[in-house]
């Protein structure tokens, strides 16, 4: 499997393009058929070592993988430390019978992007054993006869496949399409110019040429961005079953992730720009300790705001409507949106004046109109509410991003004030927790409820120390 992926070789394909430039491609083709061999044949000889050289243990109190030929790794996770099991299933790996585990942990990747420990290519029911051994922490007992009765499944959420309408909407969809034909493009830039046909490029200086492109790929745009929701999120389902969350989705690749309903301390409700102006809406929750909680904690990719709304809600309870922002915030933001436009018109004046171009002015102004509905939007997005038992802030406008945090999740508080925010009586104040990003922000509050606000989001005796 390693070998048809050229896992392995692909971090040896930078070693061989010097190689290859070294002796050209004088031969074409076969110049290209020799390389592919060469990469083929070091692909299976560095699977098979990697495949010999790997094993994982799952004791009674840590799970142990130990991996690598000459460089010999062993990472040891206590099971208490464990706070997420990912299971995928690529199309290679369910044509051999086979899964991945991603384990996640609360000490944090060993790299930037590493997971803290992978098991890549066990059974399907092998791999359903660890992550029910995982995630229970309970010893296994397999000679006592007795099957462990299996919890029932409550359907909390299921995808729509008519929500697939948002995708060209969201970003993120937006760009896997624009980066496959940029990928594209610089391939065929680096193909000798023997392989390709000799066509002659498209004539840009044509504007009618320019603009018929656009009208055809916007909306093959629009349509690639359907298609990759759809291969990632097809047949989404979130059930709680036990103590645990489940999501599984994908249509090539599978992926089952389970999360622990005990470590979840809140969600966020995430709003981008074009999914405000259709009402809708993503669910991420915010677990301890778990890794690109963007990725393993969503809850709910892509819907209707009401159906996101009601999830957060299950996950931790609202504590209300939002509190706006005092109006020096407003100020500060609209002085901050239209400082750009205003310095830009102050420059077109001179040149006006000196060189007699009128663009530079014209440009100027009209960013400086624009600014002022751009500061309102970002006003608009500011709030904050303390309720009994959970808290909530929000900010951002290009994706306005609501957190709901439990109090029992505030670790540490954090108050920010720069020199204009203290002359407008405003502060910014961060709550710090360990789940999610590690801190979210309730961006120019009024100075005088920092303290108000701060004891009443927090629990025990953090709250009577900041009330004190």
């Amino acid at each position: 499997m390693h070998t048809a992926t050229f896992r392995q070789a692909r971090q040896l394909v930078p070693a061989l393009i010097p190689i290859a430039a070294v002796t050209g491609f004088d031969d074409g083709r076969t110049t290209i058929v020799v390389l592919v061999a060469a990469i083929t044949a070091l692909s299976l000889l560095a699977a098979a070592l990697t495949w010999w050289r790997f094993s994982y243990a799952d004791g009674p109190t840590a799970m142990v993988v130990t991996r690598g030929l000459l460089a010999r790794s062993v990472r040891t996770v206590p099971n208490d430390r464990i706070r997420g099991v990912e299971v995928e299933t690529p199309p290679l790996h369910r044509l051999f019978g086979l899964v991945r585990l991603r384990i996640d942990a609360a000490a944090g990747s060993v790299g930037v992007s590493e997971e803290e420990l992978v098991v890549d290519g066990v059974p399907r029911a092998e791999g359903d054993r660890l992550r029910e051994r995982l995630l229970a922490g309970r010893a296994v007992r397999p000679d006592d006869g007795v099957a462990p009765e299996a919890p029932a499944e409550e359907v909390i959420a299921r995808f729509d496949p008519r929500w697939l309408l948002y995708a060209p909407l969201v970003g993120s969809y937006l760009v896997v399409p624009v980066a496959a034909v940029g990928t594209l493009f610089r391939f065929l830039d680096e193909l000798p110019d023997g392989l390709l046909p000799d066509v002659d490029g498209p004539d840009l200086s044509d504007t009618q040429l320019v603009v018929g492109a656009a009208v055809v790929a916007l909306p093959l745009l629009a349509l690639a961005a359907v298609v990759g929701a759809a291969v990632v999120n097809w047949g989404f389902r979130l059930v709680r079953r036990g103590g645990s969350l489940v999501a599984v989705r994908g249509l090539l690749t599978r992926r089952h992730t389970e999360l622990e309903v005990d470590r979840i301390r809140g969600g966020t409700l995430s709003e981008g720009l074009g999914m405000r102006w259709v009402h809708a809406a993503r669910v991420n929750a915010l677990v301890t300790g778990l890794g690109q909680a963007h990725r393993r904690g969503q809850l709910l990719p892509l819907g209707p705001r009401p159906v996101a709304a009601a999830l957060l809600t299950r996950l931790v309870e609202d504590p209300g409507p939002l509190r706006p922002h005092p109006p020096a915030a407003l100020r500060r933001r609209l002085v901050r949106a239209v400082s750009g436009g205003l310095l830009v018109t102050a420059a077109g004046g001179v040149v006006l004046s000196t060189l007699g171009w009128w663009w530079l002015l014209v440009a100027g102004g009209l960013l400086t109109v624009l600014g002022v509905p751009l500061g309102i939007g970002r006003y608009s997005a500011l709030g904050h509410r303390a309720g009994p038992r959970s808290f909530s802030v929000r900010s951002g406008w290009l994706v306005r991003e609501q957190a709901v945090l439990q109090r029992r999740a505030v670790v540490g508080w954090q108050v920010r004030q720069s020199v204009f925010q203290r002359r407008m009586g405003l502060a910014t104040v961060v709550a710090c927790v360990g789940a999610g990003s590690g801190g979210y922000a309730a961006v120019d509050m009024a100075a005088d409820e920092v303290a108000a606000f701060t004891a009443a989001a927090s629990s025990g005796t953090w709250a009577g120390a900041l009330a004190g």
